[in-house]
């Protein structure tokens, strides 16, 4: 049941029942703006390997045109990514290492830092992504951020839950002892920490909410 939510997961927004919520209505045109940008972008390679240098120009304008596409979002600027690095935080009982951060401009705008944390066995990695309000990396978490949200088998269970106060979803794999807690701070921070090794979900929620997440909210 353990998957790691990336822009690739859009897909799985497109949940089938009785009628799209508001949530999944902007995950699915979400969904449908990244297939247009990435149609684009192939039309324009397909161009290119024509050969000509008419069609080589005609695919590098189509291929610009899909990356921009895709960067299109909100006007929010990205926190740089030194300001999330000292939010990185120190947790009682575990060592932390291998704290690092960027920033990315294509084919969207982000910044995030990272961290590693460990205690005998276990690690949690933590990682904290400023997505300047963008729906194309807020649209796969968008259904689960729902405190309604759940599902469970043997395996595991996913669910809705809050987070430090932030609307967030928890996610654990029985088989693998893997989890995943992640919060969404002021609706375009996103807070996630995968453990490994953990007998449950407290310790990775641990480190989530060692995290100042009331001054993440007011990083802009």
């Amino acid at each position: 049941m353990y998957t790691r939510l990336t822009i690739a997961g859009i897909a799985l927004i497109a949940a089938a029942g009785c009628g799209p919520s508001e949530q999944e209505r902007q995950a699915e045109e979400a969904a449908r703006q990244m297939q247009e940008s990435a149609d684009a972008i192939q039309r324009g390679a397909e161009q290119m390997a024509q050969g000509t240098s008419d069609q080589v120009a005609a695919g590098l304008e189509q291929m610009a045109q899909g990356f921009q596409q895709m960067a299109q979002g909100s006007d929010a600027k990205v926190v740089n990514f030194e300001a999330l690095k000292e939010l990185l935080p120190e947790v009682n009982g575990w060592t932390q290492s291998d704290a690092r951060g960027e920033e990315v401009t294509m084919p969207m705008a982000f910044s995030q830092a990272r961290a590693q944390y460990t205690r005998g066995d276990e690690r949690v990695e933590l990682e904290i992504m400023d997505s300047a309000m963008n729906q194309l990396l807020l649209a796969p978490l968008s259904m689960f951020l729902s405190s309604g949200y759940s599902e469970r088998s043997d395996s595991g269970f996913k669910r809705g839950a809050t987070v430090g106060g932030s609307p967030g979803m928890e996610d654990w794999n029985n088989d693998s002892k893997r989890g995943e807690v992640t919060a969404v701070v002021g609706k375009r921070v996103i807070v996630r920490a995968e453990g490994t090794g953990v007998s449950d979900l407290a310790p990775v929620r641990q480190v989530v909410e060692a995290v100042d997440l009331v001054k993440l909210a007011t990083l802009k």
